[in-house]
C-alpha cells in the first residue's frame, strides 16, 4: 500500500515503524524539520516538512493515489481539514484521531475513519482492568455498548469438564478457545478445560456474569 501518515508523535512514530515493517510505501509529514531527519534516518521513508492542510503539501506527497492517509496530530481541526483535503484528491481512505469527545460527530458526518483520543482509552483500559480483574483483555464495541474479552478458565470454575453447550451461555458468543497454544473454534461439544483462553463477545451489562462463570 501506499500511505501518508500525518504526525511524527508517539503514534505517527509507532505507525512508521509498522507500516514499513509491512513493506508498505509510507511518506511522511510533519512540521518539525527535526522529527522528520530523525526518521528519515531510521526509516525508508519520504518524509516532508509541512502543513499537511495545506493542498500543495498532499499534492507533493502524490495524496491522489494514496491508498490511505492516516492523521495522528493532536489537533482535531487540523486533522479534519487535511483528510478533507486528501479525499477531494483522490486519497482512497482517510483515518483520523480524534483528540476531544465532542468532535466525533463532525468526523462521521465527513466519512473519515475515526480513533477516539488513545490517552482517553488508556485511561477507561485501566479503570476496568482494576475494576474487573478477572478479564485478561478486552475491546471495546459500539461506543461501549459491547465488549469482546478475554478470561482464563479456574480450575475452580463449575465450567471445567463441561461441554459448552450445557453451559447455556445466552447472553454472549465464545468465540475462540487458546489451549496449550493452539486456537479452537468452538462447537457445542467442545469441553472446557483449566487454564482454557477464553474469548467473548457480549454486551457491556454481561460481561461481569460471563466472566464469573469462567474464573469465580
Amino acid at each position: 500500500m501506499y500511505l501518508i501518515i500525518v504526525g511524527l508523535g508517539g503514534i505517527g512514530r509507532n505507525l512508521v515503524d509498522i507500516a514499513t515493517e509491512d513493506k508498505n510505501d509510507v511518506v511522511v509529514i510533519d512540521e518539525d524539520e527535526k522529527r522528520c531527519r530523525e526518521i528519515a534516518a531510521k526509516y525508508d521513508v519520504l518524509t516532508i516538512v509541512g502543513d499537511a492542510t495545506e493542498k500543495s503539501t498532499l499534492e507533493e506527497a502524490n495524496a491522489h493515489r494514496a491508498n490511505a492517509l492516516i492523521a495522528t496530530t493532536s489537533d482535531d481541526a487540523a486533522n479534519l481539514m487535511m483528510s478533507l483535503t486528501a479525499k477531494g484528491l483522490g486519497t482512497k481512505k482517510t483515518v483520523a484521531v480524534v483528540n476531544q469527545e465532542e468532535h466525533v460527530e463532525m468526523f462521521k458526518k465527513a466519512d473519515i475513519f475515526l480513533f477516539d483520543n488513545p490517552d482517553m482509552t488508556v485511561a477507561r483500559h485501566l479503570y476496568l482492568s482494576v475494576k474487573r480483574p478477572k478479564i485478561k483483555d478486552f475491546l471495546t464495541v459500539g461506543g461501549g455498548k459491547a465488549e469482546i474479552f478475554e478470561v482464563i478458565v479456574s480450575n475452580r470454575s463449575h465450567a471445567v469438564g463441561k461441554e459448552l453447550s450445557k453451559l447455556r451461555i445466552k447472553e454472549g458468543i465464545v468465540v475462540a478457545i487458546e489451549r496449550n497454544s493452539d486456537i479452537i473454534l468452538p462447537k457445542g461439544n467442545t469441553v472446557i478445560e483449566a487454564d482454557d483462553l477464553i474469548t467473548v463477545f457480549a454486551k457491556e451489562k454481561d460481561v461481569e456474569k460471563i466472566s464469573s462463570l469462567f474464573a469465580p
